[in-house]
């Protein structure tokens, strides 16, 4: 790796470098020396771009939600001449969710690491409290992102949320994280589909 690279893009590097190994030997069997191998780097650059492998863990589910929301956003036509009212929001949900489908349904990998990850956190934390910080914050990171994408929808179509957003985005994300998880397991699209329409008709109606 060059060392013309800014501290930003090694630590971007680095955190592709550890998806990949996280895919192949899940979480727990991931070291930062792994890390450092596969990304072409010596130990050392590793631990001045994290302070260590927890720190580094944190980053990557922050990069795997990034990686959804940045497929919502990158379709800029969906946001487009979308009208108004609850009909309009359910369409812009809906349309949102299927961006976001389209780009789980073609890395079941990284999903099932974003689970990995969670339980990884959970189970470590009975012996490290610390490590249950990663899990909180992946949470937390996805949360504010779903949050995000339905605020931004409401206001494109000029509607006010009946319930707090918080409640509103936590319950969406506890459903999309049910209706991926069962997908790992029977890997039926079109039932996921079907659900994402009720998802999305479900959220429209807390709008007035």
């Amino acid at each position: 790796m060059s060392s013309r690279l800014s501290v930003e893009e090694r630590r971007a590097h680095l955190i592709e470098a550890a998806i990949g190994l996280a895919e192949k030997k899940g979480v727990a069997g991931v070291t930062t020396r792994d890390v450092a191998q596969a990304a072409g780097v010596s130990l050392g650059v590793v631990h001045y771009c994290f302070e260590n492998k927890d720190a580094l863990m944190t980053e990557l589910v922050k990069a795997l939600s990034m990686e959804l929301r940045d497929s919502v956003d990158a379709n800029e036509t969906v946001w487009q001449d979308v009208g108004s009212g609850k009909e309009a929001l359910q369409k812009l949900i809906r349309a949102g969710l299927e961006l976001m489908w389209l780009n789980i349904e073609a890395t079941p990998e990284r999903q099932l690491l974003t689970y990995e990850t969670t339980t990884y956190a959970l189970r470590e934390g009975e012996q490290t409290p610390a490590k249950l910080a990663i899990a909180r914050e992946q949470y937390n990171f996805n949360d504010s992102t779903v949050a995000d994408i339905i605020e931004h929808a409401r206001d494109a179509t000029a509607n006010q949320w009946s319930v707090p957003l918080p409640t509103l985005s936590r319950f969406m994300l506890n459903a999309i994280d049910g209706i991926v998880l069962r997908w790992l397991v029977d890997n039926d699209s079109e039932a996921v589909r079907a659900q994402l329409d009720l998802l999305s008709q479900m959220i429209s109606e807390y709008a007035a």
